[in-house]
């Protein structure tokens, strides 16, 4: 058994110092807009994106992938338009909240759209925290989202249907109208200059059963397009590559799915084909350190991370650096 054990801690370690020695983030291109679309003048790659320091990928807008607070895997995420409409996707646990309220409040405290990909308590956690807070200085206009009945969250969710009722209970307090609930897949939703579309109707599935009930959202801004995946994991993974061809799925930036470990397969990767990829993980979990060094845990990142390697990503970033800000 040790012998195994150190062969492991080799192959992990070769593993890692061949992602590494590669660099994960480009050269900037210069990128000119044509009909929404941004346009690339090549400089040595092969991408339609402008990558890199100076680059101004959403023309006055922004992408922000917040980091966590306590060291811990979470989602929060926040996006600005170039006409001001700001959109969050989740939030992250209850303790990331004051960091999250910082944010929207330095982006006038106004959010047009607030999206659950689903009801875990790294995702949604803030969002509870911020709805029973009623000092939290900043305004709601809209929630969407798609859960199923309690019964199932009370059998599936792992002794965490509570949450989920603690969730609804929440998302009581605001007014009716604010309330979207019941998206379908399919659905498109405007808000300013962001667009989003409801990919999927949640998968109802025994395997990894509520983070496989993520619905995911593309969204649309400055005519770069964003996947966000949730936990999707690999069953769900592979419903939705049969729901949908290559060419719907094919996005320029995706949110690495249950945040790079054991989220969906290579193949439904390799159909997003993205050119940025999203992190939302900490240190640990980026090299799969379970206390024993690189490599020493049963996480899948190191594998995940070699995989969007091998697919040609040209920026990853990720929440053990702090805030990730894309302009």
């Amino acid at each position: 058994m040790k012998s195994f054990n150190i062969w492991k801690k080799i192959a992990a370690g070769i593993l890692f110092l061949n992602i590494a020695l590669t660099s994960f983030i480009g050269q900037p291109v210069a990128a000119e807009g044509t009909e929404g679309q941004p346009a690339i003048q090549r400089m040595g790659f092969s991408s339609k994106l402008s990558i890199g320091p100076g680059s101004q990928l959403f023309d006055g807008g922004s992408l922000s992938l917040l980091a966590d607070h306590g060291n811990r895997q979470m989602l929060s995420m926040v996006m600005q338009s170039k006409d001001g409409t700001l959109v969050v996707i989740d939030g992250g646990w209850d303790s990331d909240s004051a960091h999250l309220l910082d944010v929207i409040r330095s982006k006038e405290g106004h959010v047009s759209g607030w999206f659950i990909t689903h009801p875990h308590s790294d995702h949604a956690g803030a969002l509870i925290e911020i709805l029973n807070n009623p000092d939290s200085q900043i305004t709601i206009d809209n929630v969407y989202y798609k859960f199923t009945d309690q019964e199932w969250y009370d059998t599936h969710g792992s002794g965490r249907g509570d949450f989920v009722v603690g969730l609804r209970d929440a998302l009581a307090k605001l007014p009716p109208e604010k309330l979207h609930g019941d998206i379908t897949k399919g659905q498109e939703i405007q808000l300013g200059d962001i667009r989003a579309v409801v990919m999927n109707d949640p998968y109802l599935l025994d395997a990894t059963s509520v983070n496989n009930s993520s619905v995911v959202f593309k969204f649309y801004l400055n005519g770069v397009s964003i996947l966000v995946l949730g936990d999707l994991g690999p069953e769900g993974g592979q419903l939705l590559m049969n729901e949908h061809t290559p060419a719907e799925l094919k996005s320029d930036i995706v949110q690495m799915s249950h945040h790079g470990q054991y989220g969906v397969n290579r193949d439904v990767y390799a159909a997003i084909n993205p050119q940025i990829a999203l992190w939302p993980c900490p240190q640990w979990l980026w090299d799969n350190d379970n206390g024993g060094g690189i490599g020493s845990g049963d996480w899948k990142t190191l594998e995940t991370r070699q995989w969007m390697e091998e697919l040609g990503v040209r920026a990853n970033y990720c929440i053990k650096d702090g805030d990730q800000i894309i302009n």
